[in-house]
């Protein structure tokens, strides 16, 4: 037996929470952090003297500062048994709740915080990405550019086109509309994507995430604790991750699909579960040709489908054979690094979100970071399955 299954169910969600995001000048990275952090602990129900463990996504923003993790605890009047300081960056917030399930399973912690704050405009912070020697004289700086080389191999190598890319921007949208905290929650059609400027081309700016000042949390605990806990517990089923360098070594891949199926059939094997099993999806949508991407990779769809699978509206949580993105994600709902997506596929197993999938039983969420648009370039994928 694969040995990561003994960890299957063995954690949960207890909780989860966002601090207010959007544009929301004048509050720091760490406000935003303690803010969400004060939500999730809130939302399990448990007193801060139970939480022995802290994980906090290093924002992209602060440049270098040591103990970022443990600066979070301080401010919150924790004393952790096991503090760290991760970054994945949007792969982050699975990745954390892989680690808290093993910190809980092995004993070191017995409630573990996984947290993340980010200001957009920081005062004196200017950002450097590593290798932009090799990128600036070329015009090709940043994820869009990055992004939109993907999208072109994906037209080329399986006929997808911007209209389907469009479809899945109109659907997300759909379900932000629903969304009272979503950040772009008028109403939009395909003519509106099609229509709305480039940003490289093959992208249109409604095939990019937005930009988002705010924060997440997650309580991961034992499922016996989060069982006598205030929701109950969204059980951490499987999870996985790979570090990939597709970029470097495409042809390690199955053409027209890419790196990041080695996460998914971790998750895959550890929750005895496959992709038909799964009743609704957060899939991790820095931008439209990341949506195809993962459906490919995480074995919904055949190249040769994929393209008519969006179109069709198969994402749709009211009429979809898979349900994705019921919060709006970070294309239309706001971009907190994946923790909206942690939030959200709890939410769907709770039966509280605004854009309810009825009687959901297994919720999964894919996250999607690393540094692939420096140099070198790699690519971080992760993957949850949570059940009830």
């Amino acid at each position: 037996m694969d040995d990561t299954r003994q960890l299957s169910g063995k954690a949960a969600i207890a909780g989860v929470g966002l601090s207010r995001f959007g544009r929301v000048p004048g509050t720091s990275a760490m406000g935003f952090a303690l803010e969400a952090s004060a939500a999730a602990i809130a939302d399990a129900g448990l007193a801060k003297s139970e939480i022995d463990g802290v994980l906090v996504l290093m924002p992209p923003q602060m440049g270098e500062q040591h103990g970022w993790a443990s600066r979070v605890a301080v401010h919150l009047g924790l004393a952790p048994a096991f503090c760290s300081t991760m970054d994945m960056g949007g792969a982050t917030a699975i990745g954390m709740m892989q680690t808290a399930a093993a910190l809980v399973h092995a004993g070191i912690c017995k409630a573990v915080l996984c947290a993340f704050g980010a200001q957009t405009n920081p005062q004196g912070i200017l950002p450097t990405m590593f290798g932009s020697q090799f990128a600036i004289p070329y015009g090709d700086v940043g994820a869009m550019p990055f992004m939109a080389h993907v999208g072109r191999r994906q037209m080329h190598e399986i006929g997808i086109t911007s209209e389907q890319y469009g479809a899945i921007a109109v659907a997300f949208r759909k379900h932000a509309s629903r969304n009272p905290l979503a950040q772009k929650r008028d109403p939009m059609t395909l003519a509106d994507h099609q229509a709305s400027r480039w940003i490289v081309e093959p992208l249109h700016l409604l095939d990019c995430c937005l930009v988002t000042d705010g924060g997440g949390a997650i309580v991961v605990t034992s499922t016996e604790r989060a069982r006598d806990l205030r929701h109950g517990a969204a059980k951490l089923a499987g999870f996985g991750q790979v570090h990939s360098s597709e970029i470097v070594h495409p042809d390690r891949h199955e053409a027209g699909i890419g790196g990041g199926r080695e996460a998914g059939e971790q998750a895959w094997r550890m929750a005895g579960l496959g992709p038909a099993d799964v009743d609704v999806v957060q899939f991790y949508d820095g931008f439209t040709p990341l949506v195809v991407h993962s459906l490919l990779v995480y074995g919904f769809c055949r190249p040769d489908e994929v393209g008519a699978f969006v179109a069709g509206g198969e994402l749709e949580f009211d009429r979809g054979r898979l349900p994705a993105n019921t919060a709006g994600g970070l294309l239309s709902e706001g971009h907190l690094s994946g923790f909206n997506h942690v939030a959200e596929a709890v939410r769907q197993l709770r039966g509280t979100s605004t854009s309810q999938v009825p009687d959901v039983e297994v919720s999964m969420v894919t996250g999607y970071g690393g540094a692939p648009h420096e140099a070198p370039p790699t690519v971080a994928y992760t993957v949850a399955i949570l059940t009830r």
